[in-house]
Parts: C-alpha cells; sequence; structure tokens
C-alpha cells in the first residue's frame, strides 16, 4: 500500500479497531486529521490537549481498551503529557500521537515553529514506551508494537512520534498487527504455597487495586473462603459491592489504616502497587505473610516483602487459590475471622464517617442518585478533599459502578474530561464527575467541549473557596495561609455563558434531585454546591 505517512497511520489504527481519537489539529498534523477523517474515525475535539488526554484516559479506563490522542508538535504535545502521567502511574492504556522535527534537522535547531530539541526524550522520560519512526513505512509497525506492548501484561501508556517531513511523504508500507502476549498461566504450586500460608490465618485481609477490575466474583470468592475483609484502593471500587460485608471499603487516606493492617496476621494483595498514593501512611505496616497477586513481576518486589508471589491474571489466580484455601480452611477459622471482620467494620465505618463529615450530604445525594439509577453510575473524581475524604468512603458503589480517581499522579482538573470520556465510551452508564472550585478551573473549558457533542454528564463543583487542603496543611504547620483563596466565578452563570445548564443546589435532597435532571439533559449540567468544612468557614467566611 503506498500512502502518506499519515495515510499509513490511519490505516493502521483503523485495523486495530480504533473508532475514535482525541485531539486537537495543528499546522504540523493536517494530513493525520483528513486520513483519520477519511478513514471513518470520530473526532473528539477538546479545548486543551491535557483535555484531550484526561478524555482517553477515562474512555480507556471505563471501557479497557486503548484510547488514541493526537497532538501537533511542541507544546501541544507537553500539554497532554500531564495527563499521559496519570495514565502512566494508574496503569492506563492511552497511546500518544504527534509530528516531531523533520529527520534533518539541526541537532542544536534553528526556531523551527514549536521546536523543541528532543521532543521523544521528554516523553519518554514520562512514559517509557517510545517509538520515533524514521520512514514513511515504518508508521504501521509503530502502531503494531505499540499495541502489542500496551496490550500485554501491564496497560500502561506507549508514545508514537512521526516526523513531520514523513506525514505528508508518500511510501510503501504493510500492516503489522499488535500481537497481545497472553497472560501467564497460573503456577499451581504456588497456589498451594499461597493456600497453605493462608490455612490457619485468624485475621486475613485482602487488599485490592485497580489491576483487578475484572476479577470482582473471583475476590468476594476468595474473601468468603478466608472470612476476610477487603480493602479496595480508590480506583477498585465497584470490584465488590460497597455493600458486601467483606467490604471495608477505600480507606487508604484513614490514620487508622496501620492499626488496621497491625491486626492483621496475613495480607492478600491483589493487583495493587500498595503504593503511598493509594495508601497514605508508608511504610505500610504488612504482616509476615504477604501472598501476592499481579500480572507485573516487578510488583513482586515493591512496597512490600512477598511470602507467596503468584504472577498471574487476577480472576484466574483468586478463584484458584480459593478453592484451594476452601480444602484446607477450617470452619472455626473461617467464623473467627468474619468476627474480627465485622468487628473492624464498626471501627473504620467510624473513622470514615469522621473524616467524611463536611461531605456527607454530598454523599446522600449521590448514593440516593445511584440507588435509583438503573445503569451503572460511573464517577469521574478530582484530586480534591470531597472526592478522597468524601465520595471515596461515603459513595456507596454496586457491581459495574466506577470510580475514576487520578491517584498515581494527583492531578488537578481530571474529573469533568475523564468523566467526557467515560461517557462517550460508555453511553448508557450516568456519569458524574466531582470536583473542588480550584482544581474544577484547569479544565473548566472542557464544558464546551462537552456542549458541542451533546455528552450528557453532570459536573458537582464542590466550592470551599480555594485550595482547601492546601489551606489546612499550612494550618497545620503554623503558617499564615497564603496563595490559596481564590476568587472564584459564578459557576452557575459560567456554565450558562458556555451553552450548558447551570444551578446551585444546597442539600442532599436538592442534589438527588439535579443529578437526575443533568442525566435528561442532552449536554453538560454543572451543579454548584457550597462545602461545610473548616476551610470554607476561613475562605469564604461561612
Amino acid at each position: 500500500m503506498i500512502t502518506t505517512g499519515g495515510g499509513h497511520l490511519a490505516r493502521a489504527l483503523a485495523a486495530e479497531g480504533i473508532t475514535r481519537v482525541f485531539g486537537i489539529p495543528g499546522t504540523h498534523n493536517l494530513e493525520i486529521f483528513a486520513q483519520l477523517s477519511e478513514h471513518g474515525i470520530e473526532i473528539v475535539s477538546p479545548r486543551h490537549e491535557q483535555g484531550a488526554g484526561y478524555m482517553a484516559d477515562g474512555a480507556a479506563r471505563t471501557s479497557g481498551d486503548v484510547q488514541v490522542v493526537v497532538t501537533t508538535t511542541g507544546p501541544a504535545a507537553l500539554n497532554a503529557l500531564t495527563a499521559l502521567l496519570q495514565s502512566y502511574t494508574d496503569s492506563v492504556p492511552v497511546l500518544l500521537i504527534s509530528p516531531g522535527m523533520p529527520l534533518d534537522h539541526p541537532g542544536r535547531g534553528n526556531g523551527l515553529l514549536h521546536e523543541v530539541r528532543n521532543q521523544g526524550l521528554a516523553i519518554e522520560a514520562v512514559l517509557g514506551e517510545s517509538h520515533r519512526v524514521s520512514s514513511v513505512g515504518e508508521v504501521p509497525l509503530a502502531v503494531g508494537q505499540a499495541l502489542s506492548a500496551m496490550c500485554s501484561g501491564r496497560p500502561r501508556p506507549a508514545y508514537i512520534e512521526i516526523p513531520l517531513d514523513l506525514i505528508e511523504a508518500t511510501g510503501p508500507g504493510v500492516d503489522h498487527p499488535a500481537v497481545a502476549r497472553p497472560h501467564p498461566q497460573v503456577d499451581l504450586a504456588a497456589i498451594e504455597t499461597a493456600a497453605e500460608a493462608l490455612t490457619d490465618s485468624q485475621r486475613p485481609l485482602l487488599i485490592v487495586g485497580a489491576g483487578a477490575r475484572r476479577a470482582g466474583e473471583a475476590i468476594a470468592g476468595l474473601a468468603g473462603a478466608l472470612g476476610a475483609g477487603i480493602i479496595l484502593s480508590s480506583n477498585a471500587k465497584g470490584i465488590v459491592s460497597d455493600s458486601d460485608p467483606s467490604v471495608l471499603g477505600a480507606i487508604g487516606f484513614l490514620p487508622e489504616l496501620p492499626t488496621v493492617l497491625e491486626q492483621a496476621d496475613a495480607v492478600v494483595a491483589i493487583g495493587t502497587e500498595l503504593a503511598p498514593s493509594d495508601f497514605w501512611p508508608a511504610p505500610l505496616p504488612v504482616p509476615e505473610t504477604v501472598v501476592r497477586i499481579d500480572i507485573d513481576e516487578q510488583q513482586m518486589l515493591t512496597n512490600a516483602v512477598v511470602t507467596a508471589p503468584i504472577l498471574a491474571d487476577a480472576a484466574d489466580a483468586s478463584a484458584l487459590l480459593a478453592e484451594a484455601v476452601r480444602t484446607r480452611r477450617s470452619a472455626a477459622a473461617v467464623e473467627a475471622a468474619r468476627r474480627w471482620r465485622s468487628d473492624l467494620a464498626e471501627t473504620v465505618a467510624e473513622a470514615a464517617a469522621r473524616e467524611g463529615e463536611p461531605w456527607a450530604e454530598l454523599c446522600e445525594g449521590l448514593n440516593a442518585f445511584t440507588a435509583l439509577a438503573e445503569s451503572p453510575v460511573i464517577v469521574a473524581a478530582d484530586s480534591t478533599m470531597a472526592c478522597y475524604y468524601g465520595v471515596q468512603t461515603g459513595w456507596r458503589a454496586r457491581p459495574g459502578d466506577r470510580f475514576l480517581y487520578p491517584a498515581g499522579a494527583g492531578t488537578l482538573g481530571y474529573g469533568l474530561p475523564a468523566g467526557i470520556g467515560a461517557k462517550l465510551a460508555e453511553p448508557g452508564a450516568r456519569v458524574v464527575a466531582v470536583e473542588g472550585d480550584g482544581g474544577s478551573m484547569f479544565t473548566i473549558a472542557e464544558l464546551a467541549a462537552a456542549v458541542q457533542d451533546e455528552v450528557t454528564v453532570a459536573l458537582v463543583i464542590v466550592d470551599n473557596g480555594g485550595y482547601g487542603e492546601i489551606r489546612n496543611e499550612m494550618v497545620d504547620r503554623g503558617d499564615t495561609p497564603s496563595g490559596v483563596v481564590l476568587r472564584g466565578p459564578d459557576f452557575p452563570a459560567l456554565a450558562e455563558a458556555m451553552g450548558a445548564r447551570g444551578v446551585h443546589v444546597d442539600g442532599a435532597g436538592e442534589l438527588t434531585a439535579a443529578l437526575a435532571s443533568a442525566m435528561e439533559h442532552p449536554g453538560p449540567t454543572l451543579i454548584h454546591i457550597t462545602e461545610d468544612s473548616r476551610a470554607a468557614a476561613d475562605m469564604l467566611g461561612r
């Protein structure tokens, strides 16, 4: 096939089943966008490349499939890089594609538009998987290789750079279909070793991360066989229903977490990094018996000393381990573990309620909305107190519901664009984004993108008058707060000016009604609510 570099790219993406691309056209990538349209690939136009990255991230977390971002050279690619860092730290498969400097560009530069002397090196420092092609025919090979890497083992982002002089140049090329490495077969000897280590445990815990997203049933079975409690990472909410008696919740931020872990005599870590961004007290005081199930062998050596490693898919290994445990474990041991778990659940619930009290009405309104929803509810969260102290523990997720949270990098402005991406990936879902007033301003322009494409999403802005968490940290240090009080806009009026709906609500009942109404509107609805917290009392004078 002889076509342009942009044609080879579009052809290869279409052949891999890519139907949507998030990105903004620019001077150096016009042939790419022309060819994407020619091959029937939908273009979603954000208002900023960081928004494009977050949209792709939300769509990838929701669907489990690779999503694609296309930018132009230099600042555009670097704008997207913050979002791709978030995808990297949270193991989300997003492919970034951009032009780069021409093949014969001077090494020290000459002032070309959008010039970055080594754009690929800058991106590779964040993503790891990076490929700068050197011929037109190499473009489809780069696509196949990138997707092969992204669909094998632990999913992570990748980057393809096409020198801008190759995008419109023509040449022959052949398809190179991606080949995913299959999951390793479960080592049955490792299962037996782990089951033996867990046989007599009186106080076992499961710690479950987003790497176990498709393993909910098997994990619930393993918890039942052990009588164990389940601690979830933020992005693991919904893997097992929050109403399941085994689930202690996504309690990674609670100061009580070390005490909980110090009581445990065995931990099974499944699809989780055990990272400080998920489980704040560090290092985690895990017991001597640690069983670890993960697709990434490097995790066996990270954040814990593992006594029984199982390198395998979470669902396969959890199901086999549950079966092996049932044949060994006595009814008395299971019952003892359940009693301990029940006592623990009361302690944890009290602690979570105490930490989340300022956002209790927010969670009450969200829970009432969720209970009435016949389709999955996806909450796209921001790195804000309302989410990690409030919604993370206060929202009652059902099986199939999702909590999309920017854990690893902790970026601000994630919620709205990620929610847009999630809705595009799963049109039947009820999507709610939750952001603080400070973080929302990072990507508030993406309301315009949602208006243009009539994306039905509710954006709940929880207003405390500025950067509330940072204000609290300053006060707790004995500092005088500075640089944290923000003069925010009239958020509902801002939404209306951008073509969205805007409303202010007071209380749980009004929030539930506003969320239900938002789901019937063909476009975004901004719902503004004022926070009742120590930060708000200071910064808003309430």
